[in-house]
């Protein structure tokens, strides 16, 4: 189901009083009649940007299918790089995405997402830098087990991506010749590296809830929030010159020259770095090396509940840092500052793997918690009880400057309130 309401956003009115005018992607979609804060469309770009799997979670009606369609179709009006594809309960296996060779026949059973992703691969073979962005949709992905039908794409991307983008590993589609010579389907398949998938969620009575495992090879963005006050705000207005500006201007971050989502480990020889290599220094020389250093602290809070975090994760952190400063730099997104970007790369990063009863739960979500304070926070988190829970979520307006790292501060109290209240809680 394709969501259509609007979401309130950070980009309203006359925009008076904000300076010199960006053509970011918030603005864009202001410009098209859908409002969302200015973090959530920041954090949604830079984590398709940087991992090309990224999952959108929340309440029905906030725009999360609007938000992936629109950013698709400003790069191509006329939707070809756009695949839609509604998830049904009845899907058990692969068969439904990338369909099934049938002995009987002789014959391989297309379907349009192995279509797309081919003509997303050759795409990609033939042009490289100049090679479009595809996006697929995979709209209420949780109504049938994720673990069941998109079992082998959750194994690819584990794999990692070799020097040229592609996967590392491939998911394998048939053994016969003759479907491979005759009808060009391919014995085996990497993504690759232009290919980038949205599933979008809903969590209701319906629906299948995801597992740490699948939460862990995404980004999870959430769609929570929803402010009335000042709804609806005023449309803003883009030119055509100003909307051809921006989509070139994300085509280009996309692209990074031919690279889309590659990135390497090590550089190809010893004496350049990596882009894995980069962002870790990057991210170890930020804020004067503090960001690095809570990572550390939080590593070592959470070892002895065993939910610490591996190098994969760390290496993740980094790459979001590394891709929100440069997409802000070229003026496509808007962060409040550094602080956000790492905050939010925390929220998406090392909360999702928290599942599980309040035994379990409780103290280190209050670890976490208390490595979000302010400086100057007033607050003993040890001393919270389910009183002083819902006190801070329900004036957070006023108490969020209790809290440097905003946007985990919060995650974690709902989760803290669930525990109190049902006595479990998991991200999502």
């Amino acid at each position: 189901m394709i969501e259509s309401a609007f979401y309130l956003s950070r980009f309203r009115g006359s925009d008076n009083n904000r300076g010199p005018q960006k053509r970011t992607i918030g603005r864009y979609l202001s410009y098209r009649g859908y409002f969302y804060s200015q973090h959530l469309v920041s954090q949604f770009y830079t984590a398709l940007k940087t991992k090309g799997f990224v999952i959108l979670s929340g309440l029905t009606g906030t725009g999360k299918t609007k938000i992936a369609q629109e950013l698709a179709e400003l790069l191509d009006s006329s939707k070809n790089h756009l695949l839609f594809l509604s998830v049904r309960p009845d899907w058990r296996d692969s068969k439904a995405l990338l369909g099934y060779y049938n002995p009987l026949t002789g014959e391989y059973h297309k379907t349009s997402l192995l279509e797309f992703i081919l003509k997303a691969l050759a795409d990609y073979e033939k042009n490289r830098e100049n090679a479009m962005p595809y996006f697929i949709i995979l709209d209420e992905m949780n109504l049938a087990h994720v673990e069941y039908y998109f079992a082998d794409f959750l194994s690819v991307f584990e794999s990692g991506r070799d020097e040229d983008g592609f996967t590392k590993e491939s998911i394998k589609l048939h053994d016969n010749e003759e479907v491979e010579i005759f009808q060009g389907i391919p014995k085996e398949l990497k993504l690759p590296p232009n290919l980038y998938i949205v599933g979008t969620v809903n969590m209701d009575e319906t629906t299948y809830s995801f597992s740490p495992k699948v939460l862990d090879r995404a980004f999870v963005v959430e769609f929570h929030d929803v402010e009335l006050e000042e709804y609806p705000p005023e449309r803003i207005k883009l030119s055509e010159e100003e909307v051809g500006k921006l989509r070139n201007a994300v085509l280009d971050d996309l692209r990074r020259d031919g690279g889309f989502l590659a990135v390497r480990k090590k550089g190809k020889d010893e004496s350049e770095e990596g882009d894995i290599e980069k962002a870790l220094n990057e991210l170890k020389d930020a804020n004067n090396g503090k960001y690095w250093e809570i990572l550390k602290q939080l590593n070592k809070a959470l070892e002895p509940y065993d939910l610490h975090f591996g190098y994969r994760v760390v290496d993740e952190i980094a790459l979001f840092f590394q891709s929100a400063k440069e997409s802000q730099d070229k003026g496509i997104v808007e962060f409040e500052a550094d602080d956000e970007i790492f905050d939010l790369a925390l929220l998406m990063k090392v909360l999702p793997k928290f599942h599980g009863n309040r035994k379990k739960l409780e103290e280190p979500l209050k670890a976490v918690l208390k490595l979000c304070l302010s400086e100057s926070a007033g607050i003993d988190v040890q001393e919270l009880r389910k009183e002083n829970v819902i006190e801070l979520l329900k004036n957070w307006e006023s108490g969020k400057e209790n809290f440097r790292f905003k946007h985990t501060a919060r995650k974690v109290l709902r989760m803290l309130r669930q525990l109190y209240e049902i006595g479990f809680a998991s991200f999502s």
